[in-house]
């Protein structure tokens, strides 16, 4: 797994398709939004593990995603506006 923004990774699953792992709820949805909707490159579907205080999601990608794609996208985003979302509830 790969840091790419605060609170953010990114790698394969099983060596088969990529994941983004998320440490909060409300920072997973933004992040879907703007995957989905600005990038065009939605997730499959998402799993949750809870932690104290939250949840940790993980979005994973169709097969036909490219590692390199999402991590460039996610890359656009400032890591300011990224601690300052994940503030909200933690």
């Amino acid at each position: 797994m790969k840091q790419v923004l605060p609170h953010i990774q990114i790698g394969l699953h099983n060596d088969e398709h990529v994941i983004v792992v998320v440490g909060d709820y409300e920072l997973a949805d933004f992040i879907e939004d703007y995957l989905g909707d600005d990038c065009d490159l939605p997730y499959d579907y998402r799993t949750t593990v809870e932690r104290p205080g939250g949840e940790i999601i993980t979005l994973h990608f169709p097969a036909s995603a490219q590692l390199q794609q999402i991590e460039g996208s996610l890359a656009k985003l400032s890591s300011d506006e990224i601690e300052g979302i994940y503030r909200l509830n933690n």
